[in-house]
Parts: structure tokens; C-alpha cells; sequence
């Protein structure tokens, strides 16, 4: 089962790079915690910000929809806002801006947002109309004082162009978005579902006022060596190369990344030429080096950095570099679960190269994630060094999922109240760290 169905199972079960100093000492507030129906519920993604330091994010569940869970009401999902405070020490405002009903509008979005210049705000739904293919949408702003946030479905998802939009969306400088999604395409393959093995799409605004967006696949996954379930968002370079990876599929040897597994995942580049895009693999995992990539891939001086939730030991963090035209991964970092363990989010970076991340599980003997830093080597072919920021004590206030939001000297994020697939009857939260 992939990451997220593995995730959405279990749930349904209950009821910018800134320039920054090394976190060396960090304390951990909790901004917000969520309340659950009709408030949000269970925020599996990265924050964004607006230019007043107003945060935006989405949650799984809660809501005032309609989706019904084992007898109860856990809601459809939201679009939230996160306020500052007006003044020092205040607390911080959440507002509901959409609550998704499971209809036309989708339901259950599983990745974050992304902003315009204008303030609107898009993303995707998991599904449409209990269980369908999903949504591409579009929240704007409310044109008075006072009003509401008015959501518009841009592309609703057929199987055939795709099913399932998990990751982030990304805009390019025309205005075009792109996304995954971690199923469809209806390719039968052996280690794929009938629906098949997931997509890339682009998303075009309409020549028009008034128009309607156009979708376009641009690759359909077949499973097999060219990787399966893509469940992350995608990054381009300044070329106009997509990157990302998949969950599954790459397969790769005997053992855990056979065929008979589905295999460990892959790392991916779409190059346009004449009309075309054509796949590239720049590494197929092999489960010593990692298995399972679930989230987005960053930049920085031209390497490309992510994570593995699973593998040969708790997950990795690694670095894709290219050389003399040959790809290479270095796997820089692998958890040992008593410094976390199944990081299930990428990396954000400071000007200076440390990154930062999340883990769903561990330290060994606490199981509720953590907040890392890594600093990278002061010699070349030196070590990248490790340090935990934070430890999350409590069910209820841990199991970060979202990759965190820099801005300055703060990291932002969120917590599930689920780690290590075990949730603890929270609803989730909103943390700041600061230096």
C-alpha cells in the first residue's frame, strides 16, 4: 500500500530559501492546535506565507463536510489562515477559509498550497465524490471586508489523466501549474493497480477571461523501471526540466526493491524537445540507499536534495549531484530511530546549505518525531552533522508529517497527533521554532 492510502487508512480508522544563522538552540511553541470538526483536522503539509507573515496550510479531515468515518463525522478537509499576533505576545488567529464537502469541490486535499501575486491560493483534493479521482482548485480571496473565500474547481480528474493528486503544485514563470498525481494514467501494468501507476500534468490558465484551465498529461507512469506512484510535488531548473521522484516502481534486483516488492522508487527528470517530454531515471533506490521518496525535491547549487521515509535502516536524507554528466546519490544522512526515524516530508535549506527537517517516529524513547538540522561538512568529503532541535513528547502534539516553512530565523510546521501510524486522539498543530 502506498504512502498515502497506507496514511488515509489509517486515519479513517478514528473517528523559500532565507538567509539564516544554525539553529544551535531552538524552543518549540505551539501556535494553534486544531479542534477538529467543524474546525481542521490532521494538517499533512507544508505551510506557506503571504508577504504580511499570515500562514496558510491544509488539513485532511475536519470541516464542516459531510464524510463520515466508521459512524462518525470527521469532516472533508479545510484551507485554513494562521494570523500573527497584532501584538507581542498575543496569540495567533486561525480563520477556516474553505471546508471541502466531497462534491464538485473534492475532498481531503493531502498537499499544500501555492500562492499568486494576486493572493489566490491553489491546490488538490484527494478525491471527489467519496473515493473519485480528485481536483485541482483555486480559493481566492473575498473581494470586500468581511467576505468569504470563493473556491473553483480548475480540473477535475478522470482516471484516465490521472487520479489521486497527493503532492504540492508548482507554478512556472508562465503561469502554468504542475503536480502529480498517484494514480491513473490507465496503464495495466504488473505492479499497478487497473487505474494505473500515476501521471505528471500541466495545468494552463484560460487565453481568456472566463476560460476554462487545460489539463494535459505529460507523462504516464508504467511501473516497471520507469518508477510508480509519483506522491511528491516537482521542481524545475532553469531550463525547464521537471524533477521528482515516485514512491514505488524502479525495480531494482532481488530483495526489497524486486518486482515481487514493487520496487524502492525513483528519482526522475522530464525533459521537453519538439513537443515531447521524455522521461530520464537518475536513480533507481536499492534500499541500502533508501526506499520510498515521498515528498518534494529542493535545489541548491545545482544538486538536488530529498528524503526516503524507509530503508535500510529509518529513512535517509540525500543529495543528487550531477557530474561529468553522470547523476550520483550520496545518502549524507540515514536515521537510526534514536535520532528519528521515517522522515516522512523533504528538506527545507538556508542560504548556507544546512537543512532542516522532520521525523514522524523516534527519538527510540519517545516515537513522536523530531525537528533536525544538518550542517553540511567545513572539508570537502567530510561528514554532514546531525542535530536534533526538538523532541516531541506527547502524541497529542507530535507526529510531524508537513516539511517545514523558513522565513528568517523560524522555522514553521505542523503536527498530525500520528506517528509511526499510531494516532493519539489530537487533531493536529501549528509550531514555530525560533533561534
Amino acid at each position: 500500500m502506498n504512502f498515502a492510502n497506507r496514511f488515509r487508512a489509517g486515519l479513517f480508522v478514528l473517528a523559500c530559501v532565507c538567509a539564516a544563522a544554525p539553529f544551535l538552540a531552538a524552543s518549540e511553541k505551539t501556535l494553534y492546535s486544531f479542534a477538529g470538526p467543524p474546525d481542521g483536522s490532521i494538517p499533512l503539509a507544508a505551510l506557506i506565507a503571504d508577504k504580511n507573515g499570515n500562514l496558510y496550510g491544509t488539513t485532511q479531515l475536519g470541516g464542516t463536510g459531510g464524510c463520515i468515518s466508521v459512524g462518525s463525522i470527521v469532516g472533508c478537509g479545510t484551507v485554513f489562515e494562521l494570523s500573527p499576533p497584532s501584538t507581542v505576545g498575543g496569540s495567533w488567529t486561525e480563520t477556516v477559509l474553505y471546508s471541502f464537502q466531497d462534491g464538485a469541490d473534492g475532498g481531503n486535499p493531502l498537499g499544500g498550497l501555492v500562492i499568486d501575486a494576486l493572493g489566490n491560493l491553489y491546490g488538490t483534493t484527494w478525491v471527489k465524490n467519496s473515493f473519485g479521482q480528485g481536483t485541482v482548485f483555486e480559493l481566492s480571496p473575498p473581494a470586500t471586508s468581511g467576505g468569504s473565500w470563493t473556491l473553483a474547481t480548475l480540473h477535475t480528474f478522470q482516471g484516465s489523466d490521472g487520479a489521486g493528486p497527493a503532492g504540492t503544485l508548482m507554478f512556472d514563470k508562465s503561469g502554468n501549474l504542475y503536480g502529480t498525481t498517484a494514480g491513473g494514467g490507465y496503464y495495466v501494468g504488473t505492479q499497478c493497480v487497473s487505474g494505473g501507476c500515476g501521471t505528471v500534468f500541466e495545468l494552463s490558465p484560460p487565453a481568456t477571461s472566463g476560460g476554462a484551465w487545460t489539463e494535459k498529461v505529460l507523462y504516464a507512469f508504467t511501473s516497471g523501471l520507469d518508477g510508480a506512484n509519483p506522491e511528491a510535488g516537482l521542481v524545475m531548473d532553469v531550463t525547464g526540466n521537471l524533477y521528482g521522484t515516485t514512491y514505488a516502481g524502479g525495480v531494482n534486483g532481488t530483495g526489497k526493491c524486486s518486482s515481487t516488492f514493487g520496487g524502492c522508487g525513483t528519482l526522475f527528470q522530464l525533459h521537453l524537445s519538439a513537443g515531447t517530454w521524455t522521461e530520464h531515471i537518475l536513480h533507481r533506490f536499492t534500499w541500502t540507499d533508501g526506499d520510498r521518496p515521498v515528498d518534494t525535491l529542493v535545489f541548491y547549487k545545482g544538486a538536488l536534495y530529498g528524503t526516503t521515509s524507509e530503508g535500510q535502516n529509518y529513512g535517509s536524507v540525500f543529495q543528487l549531484a550531477l557530474s561529468a554528466g553522470k547523476w550520483t546519490l550520496t545518502s549524507i544522512f540515514t536515521f537510526n530511530e534514536n535520532d528519528g526515524s521515517f522522515p516522512l516530508s523533504g528538506v527545507a535549506l538556508d542560504s548556507s546549505g544546512s537543512l532542516f527537517g522532520v521525523t514522524n517516529g523516534g527519538p527510540a524513547n519517545g516515537l513522536y518525531g523530531n525537528v533536525y538540522e544538518l550542517t553540511p561538512p567545513t572539508t570537502s568529503g567530510g561528514a554532514w552533522s546531525q542535530t536534533v532541535l526538538h523532541s516531541f513528547t506527547t502524541g497529542p502534539s507530535g507526529g510531524p508529517q508537513g516539511g517545514l516553512l523558513l522565513r528568517g530565523n523560524v522555522l514553521y510546521g505542523t503536527t498530525t497527533a500520528c506517528s509511526d501510524g499510531a494516532c493519539t486522539g489530537g487533531y493536529g498543530t501549528v509550531f514555530a521554532m525560533t533561534k
